[in-house]
This record gives C-alpha cells, structure tokens and sequence, in this order.
C-alpha cells in the first residue's frame, strides 16, 4: 500500500521516524469537473502513498487526498472520530465522577467497592473497545512497521491500564495483598477513559480545522468558472475549463469570470481584482493588458490570448501555496525532537 521514505537516525519523541526535514506533499490542484482518480498520501512523510483511505504507517495521520478539487466531499474520517467522541463522552462522565466521588469521600455507604468497580467497568470498557478501537489500530500497526508514535503510546498505556482494572476487578485474588489500597485493588478505568476521550477530542479538532482549511480552498477554485468561450475557426464554442490550452483565443462576457491567464487582444473592460488586491475598486483593462483567471468582468466584453492554463495559472498556484501552509508543521513544532 505504502511506500516508506529512508529513515534518519531516530529521535526519542517520535519512536524512530525520520526528522530529516522532510518537505510536505504538494497537493495537485485540479481544475473544476476534471476526472480524476484519487489517491491518498500522507501530508507528513513524503513517499507514503494509498489508493483507498487508510492512515499512516509512520506518523498513524489519517491519508488525505493527494488530489485538490471544487466538489465538496463528506468527510468521512472526522465523521468517524466525532461518533466515537460523544459516545466515548457520555460514557466518561459518569466514570469519571464514581472515581472522583470515591477518591473524596462521597460514595454511598450501601454501594460496595466490587460494585462501584465493576459500574466503572461496564462504562469504561466500550471507551476502550468502541471508541477507542482507532487508537488501538494505528498503535499495532507503528510496533509492526517500527514505526512508533503517539498512537503507540494511547494504546499502550490505555490498554495496561484497562487489562490490569479488568484482573483486578474479575479476578483479584491472583495479585498479592500488597497491592491492595484503601478501598481494595486500585483500579484505573477513569484514568483510560478519560485519555481515550481527551484523544479523540483532540483528533476530532484537529480534522475539523483541516476540513475548514479545505474549504477554503474549494472556495479558491470555485472563483474559476466550469465553462469557457473559445473562438474556434471563427465561431464562439463553450468548451470546459480543463479543454482550454495556451494560445486558444477566450471571449469574456459581462457578469462572467475570466477562466485562466492571458493579455486581451480585442476589446476592454473593468475587471475586479479583490481576489488579488483586496481593493473593490474596478480595474480598467484595455488591448495587451494581462488578466488574471478567477476575476469578476463587471462590464464590457472583451477576447483575450490563453497563456497559462490548469495548474500554472494565478488562482492555481495561490491554491497551492494554501494547501502547502496547510499540511506544513510549524518550526516550534520541530524543537521537542532535537537531541
């Protein structure tokens, strides 16, 4: 499925995955109606590579689309995660406040310990097994690829935490007297609730800002419309937008977008930049001035020269540069990890 990079020497924080500056995968920016085949890469570790939705074998991040589209998908992943939070929510509150009743002093004289343990048991393990499956996933795949991870770590400490509650709660008498507290054997399932919880909470914000940041950028490329004008052999044909190659000659109408980069040959106008500039003001463009794909004409009709198309347009590469600040990591973040 993968296709793993070299590793560098390892780091203590990251468990052995490469920190050799690794430069963030370009996302292909596609324009409107384009067919194309998704494939999934990792926005971290460059060279990993899926053709179905998966996540990462080195760093466990959910893969993304390696390709940048106008039409808006469900996002299954934050779906995902958010249905496990709350229900992982709902169940932790309660195991929650029985441990910190019982650790204050507020536990009903007629609720034994066994039943309070064992109350805190059935709460507690479907935030383990149900929701907190994902983490447990992703943990036994970083040991089998050697790849350790923050993954590793929640599944390590909130699955010995839960199997030693589960021993002690189902079969106490097989640990020693010395182990026994106040209240009998101590007992850890609010603690691997709780670090289930707080994780996918974290998971869960996460997405939702990358869901937002990709909104963004389909609005970017909603700017450039689907269709286009061509003159062809004397004739005004509409072709779509990814038909356009250099040197066709476009007709722009008032009330419509220019489609892609190019200097008018015939006619003039006023465009407006704010995409560009930021200023409302409307520009005037006349013959051999160069215009900007994704701008608004607002009056007058004009025919200009196609110079650049697809991905090496303005809009595009401002796209780009988006979706690049997107899945970068910011420097303070590479400090923790320097030996």
């Amino acid at each position: 499925m993968t296709d793993e990079p070299q590793k560098s020497a390892p780091h203590a924080c990251c468990g052995g995955h490469s920190h050799s500056k690794p430069k963030p995968h370009a996302p292909i920016v596609v324009p409107v109606g384009a067919d194309v085949k998704t494939s999934y890469i990792c926005p971290m570790c460059p060279g990993v590579r899926s053709a179905v939705p998966a996540s990462c074998p080195i760093c466990g991040m959910a893969l993304e689309p390696e390709f940048v589209t106008a039409e808006a998908g469900p996002n299954h992943e934050l779906e995902y995660m958010r249905t496990r939070f709350w229900g992982a929510a709902v169940l932790t509150i309660p195991v929650f406040a029985i441990e910190m009743a019982r650790h204050f002093g507020h536990n009903a004289d007629f609720l034994a310990p066994s039943f309070v343990a064992r109350l805190q048991m059935a709460f507690a393990t479907p935030v383990v097994l149900w929701a907190g499956w994902p983490f447990f996933q992703r943990g036994w795949q970083s040991v089998r690829t050697g790849n350790l991870n923050m993954f590793t770590l929640i599944a390590l400490g909130t699955g010995v935490a839960w199997t030693y509650s589960m021993l002690a709660v189902l079969v106490p008498g097989i640990f020693p007297a010395g182990f026994n507290g106040e209240h009998g054997l101590n007992i850890y399932f609010e603690s691997a609730a709780v670090i289930i919880t707080l994780a996918l909470l974290g998971q869960v914000l996460e997405l939702r800002a990358r869901d937002k940041t990709g909104s963004a950028i389909r609005d970017l490329l909603n700017l450039a419309p689907k269709t286009a004008r061509v003159i062809r052999d004397g004739a005004e044909v509409e072709i779509k937008l990814e038909d356009i190659a250099v040197g066709d000659h476009l007709r722009v109408r008032p009330g419509e977008r220019v489609p892609v980069d190019g200097v008018i040959v015939e006619g003039a106008s006023h465009l407006d930049e704010s995409m560009l500039t930021g200023e409302a003001m409307p520009v005037a463009k006349a013959s051999g001035d160069a215009v900007t794909g994704g701008t608004f004409n607002r009056e007058g009709s004009f025919i200009f020269h196609a110079e650049k198309v697809g991905r090496d347009t303005m809009l595009a590469r401002i796209v780009q540069l988006v979706s690049e600040a997107q899945r970068s990591r910011a420097p303070i973040l590479r400090h923790p990890c320097r030996s």
